[in-house]
């Protein structure tokens, strides 16, 4: 069942299953310029399997309540916005993005009361990225503007694996994003801590052109989280055919990391792969 909500003072969207399986709530944070609409096969995925989800509205509140426009949030300011709306939740949670949003979830597993991180084909620190380091996003970069939707080739990278049918509203549904924390990324100037945080975990397709996937299994160790490669698989792992694969890895590793604290109702076949590993 899906609701509006107000999460703080966020716009959320609320998918609740009819039945509850796991005592924890995911929070989903998405990749650069896309939105709601964007996540909407992923939402209703992991309602279908279970799980309570909350996708909140970040940008709505830019240039409101002394919170600064959108293209100058740097990434210490949008984690603390993350923080906001994690408070307002007031559960522990677990977090779940895709691209820039799961690299900002992977810093969310050092925050209290986040169970676990798990970050979808995440951009990756020290890593220039097609995505948006492009000339027509050149003014934006100098004045700290929102960043333009990527176009050409960089736009088909991000879009590759999105059903055919559903391409042409998505692309138009692109929205600006965050400028000064996305070139901090690229930069490197992210900082992650490896001890004292959540369980992590990083998936990326190993066809993704727009983060190499050996490069981000060295950064996954570097902070002390898991990897795990889908073969064949590009960037966007939100959607077709790529999206049972990619939360079925999420679950694995939910269920062996966090146990039986996680699960309200505990499916046989989740119960069998949490004692194989020992858990």
């Amino acid at each position: 069942m899906g609701m509006d909500i107000l999460l703080g003072r966020f716009p959320t969207q609320l998918e609740r299953p009819e039945t509850i399986k796991f005592a924890s709530p995911i929070v989903l944070l998405p990749e650069l310029f896309t939105t709601r609409r964007h996540q909407a096969i992923l939402l209703g995925y992991l309602a279908t399997i279970g799980w309570e989800v909350y996708a909140p509205d970040l940008r709505s509140v830019a240039g409101r309540d002394g919170t600064p426009e959108l293209g100058r949030w740097t990434f210490d300011q949008l984690t603390a916005i993350v923080s906001e709306a994690l408070d307002a939740l007031d559960r522990d949670a677990i977090v779940l993005g895709h691209g820039f949003g799961g690299l900002v979830a992977l810093k969310m597993a050092e925050r209290p009361r986040v169970k676990a991180a798990v970050a979808l084909a995440p951009l990756m620190p020290g890593q220039r990225t097609p995505l948006f380091m492009r000339a027509g996003n050149l003014p934006a970069r100098w004045m700290k503007r929102p960043l333009k939707p990527p176009g050409g080739r960089p736009l088909l990278y991000m879009l590759t694996d999105v059903e055919p049918f559903q391409r042409e509203a998505l692309i138009k549904a692109l929205v600006p994003d965050v400028c000064a924390a996305a070139l901090e990324i690229v930069r490197g100037s992210v900082r992650f801590e490896a001890a004292n945080a959540a369980p992590r975990l990083v998936v990326a397709g190993s066809s993704d052109p727009l983060v190499p996937t050996d490069s981000l299994a060295g950064f996954a160790a570097q902070i002390g989280a898991q990897f795990k490669s889908l073969p064949g698989q590009g960037h966007w792992l939100i959607g077709g055919r790529a999206v049972e694969r990619a939360i079925g890895e999420a679950h694995r590793f939910l269920v062996r990391s966090l146990g039986q604290d996680l699960l309200l109702l505990f499916p046989e076949e989740w119960r069998n792969d949490s004692e194989s590993s020992g858990e």
